[in-house]
């Protein structure tokens, strides 16, 4: 349904209706908020292809798809017959206050990194490089004994989006790194004719004025804090701020149609995983705790642990759930895979799986045992971009279509706890309508509205999960306790290997006294008990006893043990 354009003349009202894109690779999906029985809610959320590929090539297309979607599902005229966007919204209800867009459809950033030493600059500039969309095509140091005309054929031959300079304590080391730089110079000379290439510097504070010397003819410079300002120290938050810029302004920014959501907007457009790390330091700063989010995409996977201190991030851009998922066979092999199934299959297979996947991204499970698999996959994927050893967190948030859309929702939290082995005690919760990300691009503007579109339950409260460490014996009790509910009271006593679940409906409160075994730690210290607070969801209270990290088995009892797993938690 459309209207004329003369209907934009109508009196506005006060602002309080937002409309929120977030255009992945493979998915666009667009959120709407507003106002209903005096609080934001999420009014509706439709998803349609990305379309910057053929045969559209223009973002817009999905975009407009998606919005046409919520205008069928809400009778609410969101768009002109010229499908432009009415704004601010009108007195007989069309239109929205305000747009948003959040994206990460483009391509990484291709970097040329360049530092002084493989362990100290180019260290934190690879940590860098992995917390944003960027990835390195060649390295330039003095510790990789790299000749440096290879170096310069290879910049030349690449022409990479940005060049990271890193190097020196401020203070520290320089004519050392501005010969590095000199190289630079060079190997730049070639492409200055074209599209300037963009340099970032984050070395040592110092040398800025003689870097920007060097190099002023041949790229535009940046300078970020340095990431290494003391030999045992890292700062790397303006080193990443200023690689989300470049990537919203010369990646995103690049995309067929992407003016239109410029105009829109009038704001540069936030990259996706900047707006999830957002609404994962809000729920840092509610639960006054430390938050762990997953994003398993179709091009990337990301992993970032938010507290009061800031954000990690952790992010592969060469792995995801689509085209790059044949990468992954250069991680892992088939066997690794196999271990999570509760069949056999052969490694022929998996790869066949694999290669067709990475073909067709947009395809989903057909069978059960495709479910399966796809959920292997996506174990393994994660379990390359976790660290080791895993910090203990109080909440974990996941978002991803092969996390969300699982058959059950036991074999989503079991996916997790297998491909992460946390421990310690903590909540789950799934984005099940993909707009944490539209959440945290309106956390800064209007925070009210994200505090009551999560009450509203966005979210999919999977449960609570208890999952300690120490050593045990197959048999021997891990964990015994009691849990209190209004459904009764339950007694608790998982033995080791085993998983149990407790059911806990949603919005159901529960005390639970937790007594280890004297070996065995909660997160308290070994032998020592706890009396909490818990809130039922869709799972209810997993106490995983199975130990870290998880038992090895020989192909014969493999399936059966995977098998026993998938029970134990309902999925």
């Amino acid at each position: 349904m459309t209207i004329p354009e003369e209907k934009e003349t109508q009196e506005p009202k006060t602002l309080e209706s937002y409309l929120i894109a977030e255009c992945g690779t493979t998915n666009t999906t667009v959120a709407l908020f507003d106002l209903a029985v005096g609080s934001y809610r999420l009014i509706a959320q439709a998803t349609a292809p990305t379309t910057v590929g053929e045969p559209w090539l223009n973002i817009m297309e999905g975009v407009y798809l998606a919005i046409q979607h919520i205008e069928a599902i809400t009778g609410r005229t969101l768009l002109t017959s010229q499908r432009k966007l009415i704004t601010p919204s009108r007195t007989n209800g069309s239109g929205v206050d305000q747009f948003t867009a959040v994206a990460s459809a483009a391509p990484p950033l291709a970097t040329s990194l360049v530092g002084l030493f493989d362990e100290v600059s180019l260290a934190s500039g690879r940590h860098v490089l992995g917390s944003t969309y960027a990835q390195a095509t060649n390295n330039l140091s003095l510790s990789q004994e790299q000749n440096e005309e290879k170096h310069l054929a290879a910049t030349i031959a690449q022409k990479p989006d940005i060049i990271l300079i890193v190097g020196g304590t401020d203070g520290g080391a320089e004519q050392r790194l501005l010969h590095l730089v000199e190289t630079v110079s060079i190997g730049l000379g070639p492409l200055a004719a074209g599209k300037p290439t963009q340099a970032v510097f984050a070395g040592n504070k110092n040398l800025r004025e003689r870097v920007r010397d060097l190099l002023k003819d041949r790229a535009k410079i940046h300078m970020a804090d340095n990431v290494r300002p003391e030999l045992d120290k890292e700062n790397l938050t303006d080193a990443i701020r200023m690689l989300n810029e470049l990537y919203s302004d010369l990646k995103i920014g690049a995309l067929p149609g992407v003016h239109t959501l410029h105009e829109w907007h009038q704001q540069p457009i936030i990259p996706t995983l900047q707006a999830f790390a957002a609404i994962a330091r809000y729920f840092a700063a509610l639960n006054k705790g430390r938050v762990l989010g997953v994003d398993l995409g179709s091009n990337s996977v990301s992993l970032l642990l938010a507290d009061a201190n800031g954000t990690q991030t952790y992010m592969r851009n060469d792995l995801g759930m689509g085209q790059p998922i044949i990468n992954l066979l250069n991680e892992v092999d088939t066997a690794a895979i196999a271990r999570w199934l509760p069949y056999q299959i052969s490694a022929e297979e998996i790869r066949d799986f694999i290669f067709y996947k990475s073909l067709h991204p947009q395809t989903i499970p057909m069978t059960e045992a495709e479910s399966y698999l796809e959920q292997a996959i996506a174990r393994e994927i994660i379990r390359c971009v976790a660290p080791e050893p895993l910090p203990s967190f109080n909440m974990l948030l996941a978002r991803g279509q092969t996390l969300t859309h699982t058959p059950r929702s036991g074999q989503s939290i079991l996916l997790l706890l297998d491909a992460l082995q946390p421990t310690g005690i903590f909540s789950v919760a799934l984005d099940k309508y993909g707009v944490l990300p539209a959440l945290g691009a309106l956390a800064s503007e209007q925070p009210l509205a994200v505090v009551q579109a999560l009450e509203a339950g966005v979210l999919s409260d999977l449960g609570w999960v208890i999952a300690p460490t120490g050593k045990g014996q197959a048999g021997q009790s891990v964990v015994k306790g009691v849990v209190e509910s209004p459904q009764g009271q339950f007694n608790l006593d998982v033995e080791h290997g085993r998983i149990d679940t407790t059911i806990l409906n949603s919005g159901q409160v529960a005390e639970v006294t937790l007594q280890p075994d004297k070996r065995i730690d909660l997160g308290f210290g070994p032998g020592k008990g706890k009396k909490l607070t818990v809130h039922g969801g869709a799972v209810g209270l997993i106490v995983d006893g199975r130990g870290r990290p998880l038992p090895d088995f020989d192909e014969d009892k493999r399936v059966e043990q995977v098998h026993k797993w998938y029970w134990d938690v309902g999925g």
